[in-house]
């Protein structure tokens, strides 16, 4: 296992990412959050690497703080985090509408994939 200290914000731990597709790569700055099932990228930014999440046919049910949502689900080239670099890995198209300390949500989706362990104490993950 690889160990990897997270930024810590309050009590927010940020990790970086990469994505790519079609038009490139983007570097984000994700939260890591156990309670989001999946892992949620902007909608500006996936249309800005080549996805078109507004042409997509699936879409899920999501509880936000705001409410209930529908999202497209975009399946992306890559994306790596963590030293952990999934094809064809699938996110939520929804851009995060509260913050600009963050892109988006590293979701349990990656974590479970990944089997990380998170340990809040220290602000690090195993992988």
């Amino acid at each position: 296992m690889k160990r990897y200290r997270l930024e810590s914000f309050g009590r927010l731990l940020i990790t970086r990412a990469a994505v790519s597709d079609k038009n490139g790569t983007r570097i984000l700055r994700l939260l890591i959050d156990t309670g989001s099932s999946y892992t949620i990228l902007p909608f500006e930014l996936l249309e800005a690497i080549g996805s078109n999440p507004s042409l997509v046919k699936e879409k899920i049910r999501i509880h936000t703080a705001s409410g209930l949502i529908f999202a497209p689900v975009v399946s992306v080239t890559w994306f790596n985090s963590l030293g952990k670099k999934i094809p064809d890995f699938s996110v939520v198209a929804y851009t995060v509408p509260f913050t600009t300390l963050i892109d988006g949500l590293l979701g349990m989706d990656f974590l479970k994939k990944t089997n990380a362990i998170i340990d809040i104490a220290n602000g690090v993950i195993e992988l």
